[in-house]
């Protein structure tokens, strides 16, 4: 898996670290810090961004302390290198897994869709502020917001509201893949939290409702081999929106909103951009 964590110089940055470190470890992932100057490149790299990105690291690494790491620490000081445009520290020669440092300048919100199609990520982890809004300090407007409704890749929001216990997973069941399968695995097991899984049933292009509660049946059965506490629940196709509003006030949602998921057609992007902004615990969004 490649992991790109948006990080700015706000607690709700640094706050999400050591979350990210537990799924990092269970993953064994590659991990990109990136961070976004708003002056130009040619101004020179922001010696006080830089210094945080730095900080990030360090608290990263700390978080595995005492363990086995696929990231080796650095032997000796680091500093940021051109890099087209940017700055980078690379990982440590001996590191196992990669672990880099990478400053951009321009629009936070390009810059960091434009890292994640360049790496080919799989994942994009950033924070919000605290409140009802889920904000960037000193950013575009709705930056997370804009990230999950756009990304090309899978998005997870994390909010510093309260703790996940409670994960409700939406898979689509004509479209469902075993990476989404298993992230979900990754982030019920980082959290030691419950997962209800929610199906689809209606009139219209959806399977019986018989057929519909077989392979949730099997889905559920997939995750209480993993000593998962899991549990179904089927939603009228009509009544799907009103349920993950409400459902939002619960626990994480995560959405499969790949190009071709049912769920991509039902919910627009405006209703992405509000399930960001309204939702009391952090937000995943699988494509």
């Amino acid at each position: 898996m490649r992991i790109l964590l948006a990080l700015d110089n706000q607690s709700y940055s640094a706050g999400i670290i050591p979350e990210v470190a537990k799924l990092a470890a269970n993953t064994w992932a590659d991990i990109t810090m990136l961070g976004i100057q708003s002056t130009n490149a040619s101004a020179g790299l922001d010696q006080a961004l830089a210094a945080t990105m730095l900080a990030h690291k360090s608290s990263f690494l700390a978080q595995f302390t005492g363990k086995d790491s696929p990231y080796a620490s650095p032997a000796g000081k680091e500093v940021f290198s051109p890099d087209n445009g940017g700055w980078q520290v690379g990982a440590a020669p001996d590191s196992s897994k990669a672990l880099n440092l990478k400053v951009r300048a321009g629009s936070a919100i390009k810059e960091i869709m434009a890292e994640a199609d360049q790496q080919g990520c799989d994942l994009i982890i950033l924070g919000c502020s605290n409140g009802a809004d889920c904000q960037w300090h000193g950013e575009t407007l709705n930056l997370p917001q804009k990230i999950a409704k756009d990304a090309g890749c899978s998005v997870l929001v994390i909010k510093e509201q309260r703790p996940t216990k409670k994960i409700i997973s939406c898979l689509d069941q004509s479209e469902i893949q075993q990476e989404s399968l298993e992230l979900i695995n990754q982030i019920v097991t980082l959290h030691d939290a419950d997962l209800k899984i929610v199906g689809l049933t209606g009139p219209k292009g959806l399977k019986k409702k018989e057929d519909t509660e077989k392979q949730m049946a099997e889905i559920q059965k997939y995750y209480t081999d993993r000593q998962i506490n899991a549990w179904i629940k089927l939603v009228e196709k009509e009544g799907l929106e009103a349920y993950i509003a409400k459902a939002s006030n619960e626990g994480m949602i995560a959405l499969w909103m790949g190009k071709k998921s049912m769920l991509g057609k039902m919910f627009s992007s405006n209703l992405i951009e509000k399930l960001v902004a309204n939702s009391q615990s952090s937000v995943l969004i699988l494509r």
